[in-house]
């Protein structure tokens, strides 16, 4: 089939751009000096859109004045027409060629709806889309996780985005219902899902924190329910902002669905993720006993102060999602944006960084609102 591809002058809307993934894509279309106008859609709080861009970018260390073709538009992706005013809805539905929706409740905790944003947003992007004027290619920031409940192999992108299975948790059961929604709208659709994403490179600890939280903590346990064999894909967020845009660009995809994820090849095991704390916090090693072997007496053994229960109720909500032993197969990507490119950066090149800035109050806090 014909494809739609970024250009250089191609007029982009993009969601989530005071987000990880949604900021730094945004910056590396500006580092490519895109010429076409960029609308960031942005929720105004007590401050403006523009000024939350800034403070988005400044985030990343990124001083530079944010140029003239871009225009921060006050909107909401929970509301129809994403909450855009008349005059910005009109001039967006007679000129935009791209969609770029990031945008997302990425929380794990059991009882928040997050379908509320990430599927009812879906639901106005597909009203919006098909109402404006040039067809654009939505690109759709799913999840590799959107599998749901299996274990110990190798996910293709046939295999994923399956809200039939037992999902952990509402995040992934709510994206994958948000993906079969777009596929079943008939758009021009690209979707991307990458695997677990840490923000190397960015000095931001609220960032940091936001997945590696658990991190710091583990120094309150001496043993905790892991499988050290299990295999972790963590990708870093200038690979997955990198790819992105270079997915977007090709003019001959071969695919509508690409994984951005270590696979197989650069994964790597919760032991060996337990062994960079170790050495980080210089501590004794934390034992890690599988899952089926842990028993309520091991419980009673290691999860004896409040801190620790506390923790460790925190932990209830990724435990699974990080027992599971799953890689995201990235065979597509590497064939469409070339073998040597697709390859995220080491995790031991910047885990360390990362965790230099997680204070452990900030990370009890985290632990508090998962």
């Amino acid at each position: 089939m014909p494809e739609i591809a970024l250009t250089p002058n191609s007029n982009i809307l993009i969601t989530g751009v005071t987000g990880l993934i949604g900021g730094e894509i945004l910056r590396c279309l500006l580092d490519r000096e895109h010429q076409g106008q960029i609308w960031p859609l942005i929720r105004a709080t007590t401050e403006s859109p523009i000024h939350r861009l800034g403070v988005r970018f400044a985030r990343s260390q990124d001083t530079r004045e944010i140029p003239a073709t871009v225009h921060a538009v006050n909107g909401d992706i929970q509301k129809p027409v994403w909450g855009m005013s008349a005059t910005d809805a009109k001039t967006i539905r007679d000129t935009v060629d791209v969609i770029v929706h990031n945008a997302a409740d990425t929380s794990f905790v059991a009882h928040r709806n997050t379908s509320d944003t990430n599927v009812k947003s879906v639901r106005q992007l597909i009203d919006f889309a098909k109402s404006c004027r040039r067809n654009p290619l939505v690109v759709y920031m799913g999840t590799a996780s959107n599998v749901g409940d299996i274990s110990g192999c190798s996910v293709t992108e046939e295999d994923g985005c399956r809200a039939e299975n037992r999902h952990y948790n509402e995040y992934t059961y709510s994206k994958a219902i948000a993906e079969n929604l777009l596929r079943e709208s008939g758009l021009p659709l690209l979707t991307l899902r990458p695997s677990i994403v840490l923000s190397a490179d960015l000095a931001d600890e609220t960032f940091a924190r936001q997945i590696l939280w658990c991190a710091p903590l583990t120094r309150v346990f001496r043993a905790l329910p892991l499988n050290p064999d299990a295999r972790l894909d963590l990708v870093d967020v200038g690979f997955v902002a990198a790819m992105s845009v270079r997915l977007m660009e090709h003019t001959n995809r071969t695919y509508d669905c690409y994984h951005l994820s270590a696979g197989k090849k650069y994964a790597i095991t919760l032991g060996e993720f337990g062994t960079l704390i170790n050495l980080q916090y210089g501590r004794r090693p934390l034992k890690l006993i599988s899952p089926a072997a842990w028993t309520p007496a091991d419980e009673e053994k290691y999860v004896r102060t409040g801190v620790q229960r506390r923790v460790f109720r925190s932990l209830h909500h990724y435990l699974p999602f990080l027992n599971m032993d799953v890689t995201y197969e990235n065979d597509r990507l590497r064939q469409d944006v070339g073998f040597e490119d697709a390859i995220p950066q080491p995790v031991v090149n910047y885990i360390n960084k990362l965790l230099d800035i997680i204070p452990t109050k900030a990370a009890m806090k985290e632990a508090a609102v998962p």
